[in-house]
């Protein structure tokens, strides 16, 4: 059935795509209003014409989006921006979510001066007996336009807050969200609280295991919905922010460098807080149970933000575009998706114990090998620390830095492109990396195709960058996208690369 409606619809596009000068589809006016805040709002009116279709803000299954690309002065911030509810269609069999008649952006635009120019660019697709595409850029400066209220109230009944939202059932994000939080402890940056775990868990006896287990995921749900409530706070201000947002501060990286060195060393026993004038400081010796359950929840939620799971990047990427009413459904099910197999096996120990021997020397045997982690991850906190503090340089030749321009360039030349959005800190990127992106496989495939090899680094803040990630409905890293140069389609690849599957999506 996909397969034949993959035919249809490639057939469809075909016979319909436009060769000829862009028709009369659509009318673009903008308002705007100007205050002594420097507060710039914008509103724009399309009007579009009888029998045509925009297809809406968001990627679908096929067609291209409604783009707003902003060029504003160098201090200017675009805050959040919202596009008229959608609507959905069906052309030649096929379904998809657009406008037709009347349909609105707005958006508020922060530190602009009276003397200020900004420019946007508008493209679209829109489809009546063909298919085709078409741009319009507009020049606006700070001032107020005449019927710009009447406009703005004309257009309010069509705004909802989940308007840029695909139309996607709620049901199914949660479950994503869900199932990349069970996933997402799999993933290699959680080994640091695994080895945690398993030593507590080798203790875990029936008169405990339920506070361990609730506990833990009271932890969890607490760190994460913290972490969302701050993420949500800094978006208002900065779009650039996502998640693992805090491994972009130095700070954070030091303040995280500093407590797993703290750990490693009692790990390895080198340190204690044995001491009475340090008794306040009682939680670093995670005896209670409870404290130490719920400190490593706190803690579990810390350091795996780093890392993105399957299902999760799309789950997040649709609760940054949601109302706060789905927003944080969708993080608490990421939270206790994380949670459960740690909360699970403290609810069922003979699982654990079957693996392992009854409490004794043994474990602090085990106590030093699984402070091996933990020291690992002092390393790679200090190598981020380093590389923020710019003691380290990262120098490749076959790649070159991103940026939406140089992917336009290429498309035009029909020249495939691969895009790696990746940082310092995502350890699942630094895996990828070294099993899949530094292979022989890839640098092949590059120079045979002659690929065009760019790569999104979001180890610090930038803004082109968070960008880019929205652009493909996405909050985190890694993703990895490809053009093959034929179409202006692109292809996601899955978040655990080998050179299998980078042979597989780049042939």
């Amino acid at each position: 059935m996909k397969l034949m409606k993959a035919v249809c619809l490639a057939v469809w596009l075909w016979t319909n795509s436009a060769l000829a000068q862009t028709p009369d589809m659509v009318d673009i006016k903008a308002y705007t209003d100007y205050g002594k805040d420097g507060l710039f709002e914008v509103l724009l009116e399309f009007d579009i014409k009888p029998g045509w279709h925009l297809f809406a803000p968001y990627d679908q299954e096929f067609g291209a989006p409604l783009v707003i690309q902003w060029q504003t002065p160098q201090n200017a911030l675009v805050l959040e921006e919202s596009f008229s509810r959608t609507k959905s269609f069906n052309q030649e069999g096929i379904s998809f979510d657009g406008y037709e008649g009347k349909a609105f952006y707005k958006t508020t635009i922060k530190n602009i001066q009276p003397t200020d120019e900004l420019l946007v660019a508008i493209s679209w697709q829109g489809c009546k007996d063909e298919c085709i595409r078409g741009e319009k850029k507009l020049r606006l400066y700070p001032r107020k336009t005449q019927n710009f209220g009447k406009i703005l109230r004309e257009a309010s009944s069509s705004f909802l807050s989940d308007d840029y939202l695909p139309s996607i059932n709620l049901i199914s994000i949660l479950l994503m969200a869900f199932l990349g939080g069970i996933i997402l402890n799999l993933m290699p940056c959680v080994l640091p609280i695994l080895s945690i775990k398993i030593i507590s868990l080798a203790n875990v006896r029936k008169k405990t295991r339920s506070y361990e287990a609730w506990f833990y995921t009271l932890g969890v749900v607490v760190s994460m919905l913290a972490v969302a409530a701050v993420l949500l706070i800094l978006r208002k201000t900065n779009d650039a922010a996502g998640w693992g947002f805090q491994m972009q501060s130095p700070l954070f990286v030091g303040i995280m460098l500093a407590v797993f060195v703290v750990l490693a060393l009692m790990m390895l026993d080198i340190i204690n807080f044995n001491y009475p004038w340090l008794n306040k400081l009682s939680l670093l010796k995670f005896k209670d149970i409870k404290t130490n359950a719920f400190m490593s929840g706190l803690l579990a939620v810390l350091i795996a933000s780093p890392c993105s799971a399957p299902f999760m990047g799309a789950a997040i990427g649709y609760a940054l575009m949601a109302p706060t009413y789905v927003y944080f459904p969708v993080f608490l099910m990421l939270a206790l998706g994380y949670a459960l197999p740690f909360a699970w096996l403290a609810y069922h120990p003979k699982m654990l114990h079957r693996i392992l021997p009854k409490p004794g020397k043994w474990m602090n045997v085990l106590k030093k090998i699984l402070s091996i982690p933990i020291i690992l991850t002092c390393w790679w906190l200090a190598w981020i620390l380093a590389a923020q503090t710019g003691l380290i340089k990262n120098n490749s030749p076959i790649w070159e830095e991103y940026s939406a321009d140089k992917v336009k360039e290429a498309l035009v030349n029909k020249r495939p492109v691969f895009i790696d959005f990746t940082a310092r800190w995502c350890i699942t990127c630094l895996v990828n990396k070294k099993a899949a992106l530094q292979s022989d496989t890839l640098q092949a495939l590059a120079k045979e195709k002659n690929i065009i090899l760019l790569r999104a680094d979001f180890t610090d803040q930038d803004k082109k960058i968070a960008d880019g990630l929205k652009k493909y409905g996405r909050a985190s890293v890694p993703l990895y996208v490809y053009y093959d140069g034929k179409s202006n389609e692109y292809l996601i690849l899955p978040q655990i690369l080998t050179p299998q599957i980078l042979e597989e999506y780049l042939q």
